[in-house]
């Protein structure tokens, strides 16, 4: 295996063997050649070219492009990663983003691609092709094309599909049973545009995703196959859409555990899930800070296709075969009834001012979730120290304290004291220089259904940094919370400075 590096201010002269003898296209790169086992690392910036691919993967040695937005293994800043069809940001010159014949076993991360005149991805007879953590938008035709009798185990997952005058996934002339798989994806393409189509391919299936929107969401002709697969949807969230779910025939489309309101037709030739409903996402909204005078001065952030807390989705029984995680690549509860439908899973945390074990608040998981906030951090031995307290009849692993950082191992410290009090959570790192943050993830595992078993979080202090959090005494909302810095990053003097976004992810 070969790490390779493309990044603006490179040249396709260089070797691509580090980042200082960076690439400067994809095709340059490409053109190499990759072979199987590659991973190529494409630094943040602008990509006007159309990939063509050339060289094909192969089984556990996959060929991976990843857009490094983390910047931690290219420019050290990070940023989009964007491939784009037009020269000028206004006109789409170019027809696909990546297109591949006949090619297998690659993988696709990290990317946004928008403005083609035809395709973002162009994939034909293609196996085994990952797309993920993608953004597409503005894509005339389909954001990702699939045709030819050779397509199989095609898989998209932990994708968002915005603003489509075309088709966001599309199959075209396939075999019965091409077992693909979307999974954690959120469409909101428009009024005039179909989420994913399948015509006379069989065995796709959709898990855990949310359509708005669409003129059609989910839609299937398979009557020129011998003896399809039909099309499978469960765990997914249907809501303003012309039609739901469009079949041909009945049998083409098999639905279950969905959630589907206020769509005008929510099936044609589609039989009722037996698990199905009418319930509204009720999905979470930005919320404005009032500041001064009541002028609104800070929009809070929230991921398109979140669910708030009072969607009847956000906890409730599925088909038992989830994906692994969700749109945010953060697992689901392993616990059947704890999972939310949809794209993205709802996180219960709220403001406690009962339990406490310093001060007049703390930070409460009502069941399990992981709560991450991310801080600033520097390249410095730095100590991480949480209160937990779990009730009495929290199961499963105890609560966790962990810490990521892009590029490194996962830092896990499990509480290991008594239930109903107050336990320490500790642990000393050195971050990595860059990025120069790290995410601290509180997290619930609790799998027990009744009795008391919230999870408390107190007294969340980063020292040796940049940062002190403190207590969970500053919020905005009941779910809304900001820290302070205890020190300007750098050095300097202490400054006061809320950092809504950083803080509550989730």
């Amino acid at each position: 295996m070969t790490t390779r590096y493309v990044g603006i201010g490179g040249n396709d002269g260089n070797t691509g063997l580090s980042w200082a003898q960076r690439k400067l296209t994809l095709n340059g790169v490409e053109d190499t050649p990759v072979v199987a086992g590659d991973v190529c690392y494409i630094g943040p910036g602008v990509y006007r070219e159309l990939l063509t691919v050339d060289v094909s993967g192969g089984a556990g040695n996959v060929i991976a492009y990843i857009g490094d937005v983390t910047g931690e293994n290219t420019d050290g800043v990070g940023g989009v990663v964007r491939i784009t069809g037009s020269d000028n940001d206004q006109t789409a010159t170019r027809a696909d983003a990546i297109t591949a014949n006949g090619r297998d076993y690659r993988t696709f991360r990290g990317f946004r691609i928008d403005l083609t005149t035809t395709y973002g991805f162009d994939l034909t007879d293609c196996e085994d092709i990952v797309i993920e953590d993608c953004v597409f938008t503005h894509i005339a035709t389909a954001a990702i094309f699939h045709t030819g009798t050779g397509q199989l185990r095609q898989t998209v997952q932990r994708c968002l599909f915005f603003l489509m005058p075309g088709v966001c996934i599309s199959f075209i002339t396939g075999v019965n049973d091409g077992d693909h798989v979307i999974d954690a994806c959120v469409f909101w393409p428009g009024p005039s545009s179909r989420a994913v189509n399948s015509t006379n391919q069989g065995g796709v299936d959709i898990r855990n995703s949310f359509f708005f929107g669409c003129s059609r969401a989910v839609s299937a002709t398979l009557g020129g196959l011998g003896a399809p697969v039909a099309c499978t949807v469960r765990n997914s969230i249907f809501q303003d859409n012309t039609t739901a779910f469009r079949a041909t025939i009945l049998g083409e489309i098999v639905e279950d555990f969905n959630a589907l309101f206020e769509n005008v037709a929510n099936r044609t030739n589609t039989n009722v899930g037996a698990n199905s409903n009418i319930f509204p996402a009720l999905v979470e909204l930005p919320k404005l800070y009032a500041g001064a005078n009541q002028i609104s001065g800070v929009v809070l952030p929230r991921e398109i296709g979140q669910l708030s807390e009072w969607s009847p989705l956000r906890s409730l029984t599925d088909d038992g075969a989830p994906p692994t995680v969700d749109l945010l690549a953060l697992p689901f509860p392993v616990t059947n009834g704890k999972r939310s439908w949809g794209a993205i899973q709802f996180v219960d945390s709220e403001r406690e001012t009962g339990t406490v074990n310093a001060g007049s608040a703390a930070l409460v998981l009502n069941d399990a979730g992981r709560l991450q906030i991310r801080v600033p951090v520097s390249n410095v031995s730095t100590t991480i120290t949480v209160q937990v307290h779990r009730e009495t009849n929290y199961a499963g692993t105890n609560p966790q304290l962990i810490v990521k950082q892009p590029g490194q191992a996962d830092d896990t410290t499990t509480d290991a004291a008594a239930a109903a009090q107050f336990n320490e959570l500790t642990t000393t790192l050195t971050p990595a220089a860059l990025p120069g943050w790290v995410v601290v993830e509180l997290v619930s595992n609790n799998t027990a259904a009744a009795g008391s078993y919230k999870t408390f979080f107190d007294d969340l202090t980063i020292a040796g940094s940049e940062v002190d959090l403190g207590e969970f005494e500053n919020w905005i909302t009941d779910r809304e919370f900001w820290g302070e810095y205890a020190g300007a990053p750098g050095g300097g003097g202490a400054v006061a400075a809320p950092i809504f976004g950083q803080l509550i992810v989730r």
